[in-house]
This record gives structure tokens, C-alpha cells and sequence, in this order.
């Protein structure tokens, strides 16, 4: 963090130069590590020290440091959030949907005065990787077992589910504008060891998502997760007796 009575005083006094110096849209996908450029816009000298803070959708503070003899000194960042010291930026390590937004990056020169300021601002995008989810549910009635399907990364209105065995589709009570899917069977109407598939079909673009899952011996509990048009069965915990 910045530290040091003078970078408060520098704050309190009217900055002699202010400017910011543009914008850049930058888009990744979720997972992924996402780079903030932030490069000193001054005519830097190892005599300056250059105090950066980061902050998102105008408020968030998320890092903040200062630079001096061409080092990084007491940095301050969240957790997921790294200082990039070559090239100058943050880092945001394993981006996740909530990390899309308007980024600003503002740096101030503290020595030697006059203060000057500079901001950098930045719109992050991120692209969510679609996938499909299935796994069993507890349940408390033995004779029973409860299915979720759950579909990530694309518009719910936009989302079919539909649940086969073999080629017999399977009655289930579909939820509108939903992401998630629920089957309930009891006996008889499911066995050891059959398979089950979730279908979701994306109305969209047409694109059919699907995954199965083998079901356990003697209520031993499995679960699994897919991508698109792909699935491979659960291997069975426990034998059938």
C-alpha cells in the first residue's frame, strides 16, 4: 500500500498535472489469466518514486503500490490480483465472470514535486466457457434417487433440458428460464448400474449439450461434470450384489 505521511500530503494538495492517458478493451476467458497493462507514462528515473492504485468500476480499491529504483515496494493486492513487474501491470490469476468491468489503473508521481497524476483505464471482458454439470443428489428416501443437470455459461431462456435412458425419454418437471434441471426416480422405475443421460439444448445456435451418469450400487453416491457433446460413465464405487 502506499505508506508515509508525504504521499498524504501529496494527496491533499491540487495536483499541478492530471491527465488520462486512454483506454483499452481487453476480453479472456474464464480460467484464464488476464494481464492489466499499466506502463509509466512519465519520463521515470530511479529519483522518482511513482505511487499505482488499482481500482474497478470506480470504487473497488484492488492494489495498490509504489515504484522506486525500478522496484515494486510495499504492494497491497486481493487475493487472485499480482503485481506484473516486466512488462509494468496487474495480474489476475483464474478470471472468473464477476472480474468483467472497467479497470483504472492510477499512478502519481511523488518525488520529485511537483505531483503529477496519470490513469490508465481498461474494460475487461470475459468470456464464460460453456459447460454441463451432472451429479446425484442426497436424498433421504433409499428407494429413491435425485438427478441435478446444471448448465453453465449461456442464457437461461435460451435452455432445453431433456433426460433420456437409451432412447426413452424420461418425464421430469422443467423450469423456466432455469440453468438447472431436476429428475426424481424411485422404484421401481430405476435400477443398479443404468444409465442416465441429461440433454440441454441451446435454442440459440442449436447446440446440444449432453452428459450421463451411471447409477450407483446400494445408494453409493457419484458425480460428474462434461463438456460439450461428451460424456464418459462413472465408474461404479461399489458392486452390484
Amino acid at each position: 500500500m502506499f505508506s508515509g505521511t508525504p504521499f498524504c500530503l501529496l494527496l491533499a494538495l491540487p495536483f499541478y498535472y492530471s491527465t488520462n492517458i486512454g483506454a483499452l478493451d481487453i476480453t479472456v476467458s474464464s480460467g484464464d489469466t488476464a494481464f492489466l497493462p499499466c506502463p509509466l507514462p512519465f519520463n521515470y528515473t530511479d529519483f522518482m518514486r511513482i505511487g499505482v492504485k488499482w481500482e474497478k468500476d470506480g470504487g473497488s480499491i484492488l492494489c495498490t503500490y509504489y515504484i522506486q529504483n525500478n522496484a515494486i515496494h510495499d504492494h497491497n493486492c486481493k487475493p487472485r490480483f499480482k503485481v506484473n513487474t516486466e512488462p509494468l501491470g496487474l495480474n489476475i490469476i483464474g478470471v472468473e465472470s464477476s472480474d468483467a468491468g472497467l479497470y483504472k489503473c492510477l499512478m502519481i508521481r511523488l518525488l520529485p514535486p511537483p505531483s503529477e497524476e496519470r490513469s490508465v483505464t481498461l474494460r475487461l471482458k470475459v468470456n464464460v466457457l460453456s459447460s454441463i454439470t451432472l451429479h446425484l443428489t442426497n436424498s433421504t428416501n433409499v428407494s429413491c434417487v435425485e438427478l441435478l443437470c446444471s448448465l453453465q455459461g449461456l442464457r437461461p431462456q435460451q435452455v432445453n433440458f431433456t433426460w433420456t435412458r437409451a432412447t426413452q425419454f424420461l418425464h421430469h418437471h422443467p423450469e423456466s428460464r432455469s440453468m438447472n434441471s431436476t429428475l426424481m426416480l424411485c422404484k421401481p422405475n430405476w435400477t443398479d448400474r443404468e444409465t442416465l443421460t441429461c440433454h440441454a439444448s441451446y435454442s440459440h445456435n442449436h447446440i446440444r449439450y449432453s452428459k450421463s451418469i451411471t447409477l450407483p450400487c446400494n445408494s453409493v453416491k457419484s458425480s460428474t461434470s462434461g463438456h460439450l457433446d461428451s460424456f464418459r460413465p462413472l465408474a461404479v464405487a461399489a458392486l452390484c450384489w
